[in-house]
């Protein structure tokens, strides 16, 4: 008996080839990007206020390399200290596009009309924090950090399509604008002969309410689960300064910016 004809064997190498099959997985454009570092003053700056203006490029890397969103950033956030308490809110606005990564045409269900399609839009982030002084160190303890952003382009009607297509092999989310909020812990310190150098690390973990609900239901085998995780590394050189930003959300995120504050 030629065993490829048996009905139990076709199934199960049917079912085999289905389980090693991978998913196209598009994500919002902002997952991952829209949490960010806004700088504060410290308490032992002269000036309690300052304003920051800066310029970001943003990549955002889909899962099972369905695809990469790159974006730049113009942000503007202005931050408060006060004793053991510090403030900072700001706005933003983006655009960039979406492009495959090297792996694309290797994938066992690519979409090809992906490439090329527009991202724009913008926000308003918020942080307020609890610190303490020890040395030239301000331990930033605890700080609740939110972001409301808004969406539009190619890309976003791209994923409405998808969601009618009914595809089971397409898990994607038709959100334009999220709101992500957690809680994030910091160490800062300036240099101990010029106080106007400052060098941070900050973890930050949170979430997107509704936006795990979003993804198309029913497919077990590709659930969306899970949170934002974002590590950022700040460094201030007198009033010029940078920030690396890295995330896991939905795909994996990195971002550099660079600005001046005063």
């Amino acid at each position: 008996m030629n065993f490829l004809r048996s009905p139990i064997i076709l199934l199960f190498l049917v079912a085999l080839y289905s389980s090693c099959s991978t998913p196209s997985y598009y994500s919002p454009a902002l997952s991952g990007n829209d949490i960010a570092y806004l700088p504060k003053p410290m308490e032992s700056d002269s000036v309690t206020v300052k304003n920051y203006v800066s310029g970001s490029i943003a990549g955002l890397s889909l899962p099972y390399s369905s695809g990469d969103v790159t974006m730049g950033f113009l942000n503007f956030s202005r931050g408060h200290t006060f004793k053991n308490l510090n403030i900072a809110y700001g706005a933003f606005g983006f655009a960039g596009a979406t492009n495959y990564d090297d792996d694309f045409y290797e994938r066992d269900n690519p979409t090809p009309d992906f490439s090329g399609k527009s991202v724009y839009g913008g926000g308003l982030r918020t942080s307020i924090g609890y610190y303490d002084n020890a040395g030239n160190a301000e331990f930033r303890i605890i700080n609740w950090e939110s972001a409301l952003s808004f969406e539009n382009g190619a890309y976003a009607d791209f994923r409405k399509r998808l969601l009618a297509t009914g595809n089971p092999e397409i898990v994607t989310s038709g959100n334009t604008t999220l709101f992500t909020t957690g809680i994030s812990s910091e160490i800062i310190w300036h240099g101990r002969r010029n106080l106007n150098n400052h060098y941070a690390f900050k973890l930050f973990y949170g979430g997107t309410p509704g936006l795990n609900k979003s993804f198309r239901e029913g497919f077990e085998r590709y659930k969306t689960s899970g949170g934002t995780f974002n590590f950022s590394f700040f460094i201030k050189l007198k009033n010029l300064y940078g920030i690396i930003d890295s995330s896991a959300a939905k795909g994996g995120t990195s971002r550099l910016s660079l600005g001046y504050s005063f």
